[in-house]
């Protein structure tokens, strides 16, 4: 069959691809899913939802969710409906902006370790990601300057994850605007993947500068903060002439209706979200000192964003099959680039004692 080379000279599936429940007793501090739940709101409006019409198309305006998000944002940015656009997670919103500004040997600008699966979906499209190596010596602190120093017109887009995925650190949004200022200045779109941003108090988010710049697009997603994992949805903010070429390539029925509507809902309850930044806080803090003082590395990393990586010394010691042995799940280092078998990332779980407790076995 005439598969294309592109996707025949891939290495190997994702890591998500293929996810199954764990069995027996483990903790899941693998994925990155909410693991402090989901709004009583969201589950109330679950419970009570119509399932009356089920044989009816849905609305593929999301003319709802679009005002609901346009509203949440208003103190920070004036956004309208044509700003904005949903799909089946920010990674599907993600690949249809590589489709726009992709061909076959196009370039993409970041650094690594990073959202890896955003690195495959350059590759699928034949494009070609270089990235800037963050030090270890650091414990992999984004490096504005190296980014700089390696951005230019031969890139078609810079990708910045913020927070970083995996090492949970967060960017400054005056170093943010910096990247934007300069990626302007070679005709390069900026990408600022905020998945995990709903962690992070909305003030800070690239968001405030979507009508500064012509050449920024800000993804988010409900599947992280919010919880709202199984319904895979996500949006991005983007100006309106970028949003015009999108809806070339963009799919309907992308989103379920009640996918939409819970997204409503959890815009409305921000009380969650500032108490589950707490709470995450709370219980980072009390793993992150735990294994700092059992000698482990640890990444510069923001206080109230949940993942974080952690490095053993010994660079050849697998730590995620000796966390699995404390029936802990982690997320191997293998599966980002520039990180070795010594690492994990680590997504914080609702309770430290239950984590710390199985390390001392």
């Amino acid at each position: 069959m005439k598969i294309r080379p592109t996707v025949r000279q891939l290495s190997e599936k994702s890591f998500e691809v293929e996810h199954e429940p764990l069995r027996g007793d483990f903790l899941d501090c693998g994925l990155g899913k909410n693991s402090f739940g989901t709004s009583e709101k969201v589950l109330e409006f679950a419970r009570e939802y119509n399932w009356f019409g089920l044989q009816d198309v849905p609305d593929t305006s999301y003319k709802n969710l679009k005002q609901a998000i346009c509203r949440f944002w208003c103190d920070w940015a004036d956004l309208k409906p044509d700003n904005i656009k949903v799909a089946n997670g920010s990674m599907v919103v993600l690949s249809r902006l590589n489709k726009v500004f992709l061909d076959a040997g196009t370039k993409v600008l970041g650094y690594v370790p990073q959202f890896s699966e955003y690195m495959r979906e350059v590759a699928r499209l034949g494009g070609i990601y270089e990235a800037v190596l963050l030090s270890p010596g650091k414990v992999y602190r984004f490096d504005l300057e190296r980014l700089l120093n390696k951005l230019s017109q031969d890139y078609a887009i810079v990708y910045v994850d913020n927070p970083i995925n995996p090492t949970g650190y967060f960017i400054s949004l005056e170093d943010v605007d910096m990247l934007i200022k300069e990626a302007a200045k070679h005709d390069v779109l900026a990408i600022l993947d905020e998945a995990y941003g709903d962690y992070v108090e909305e003030k800070h988010s690239a968001v405030k500068l979507i009508h500064k710049y012509k050449n920024l697009v800000v993804t988010r997603t409900f599947t992280k903060g919010y919880g709202i994992g199984k319904f895979r949805v996500g949006y991005a903010v983007m100006p309106e002439e970028i949003g015009r070429y999108y809806d070339k390539i963009d799919l309907p029925f992308s989103v379920s209706e009640m996918g939409a509507a819970l997204c409503v809902v959890a815009l409305q309850d921000q009380d969650f979200i500032i108490h589950l930044r707490q709470m995450v806080k709370v219980e980072k803090a009390k793993i992150v000192k735990e294994l700092a003082e059992r000698g482990y590395l640890i990444s510069e990393t923001h206080e109230s964003v949940p993942i974080f990586i952690a490095g053993h010394q010994d660079e050849g010691f697998d730590l995620r099959e000796y966390l699995l042995g404390k029936r802990i799940y982690a997320l191997s280092g293998t599966s980002f680039e520039n990180l070795g078998i010594n690492y994990v990332r680590i997504n914080t779980p609702a309770s430290a004692e239950g984590f710390l407790a199985r390390l001392s076995e």
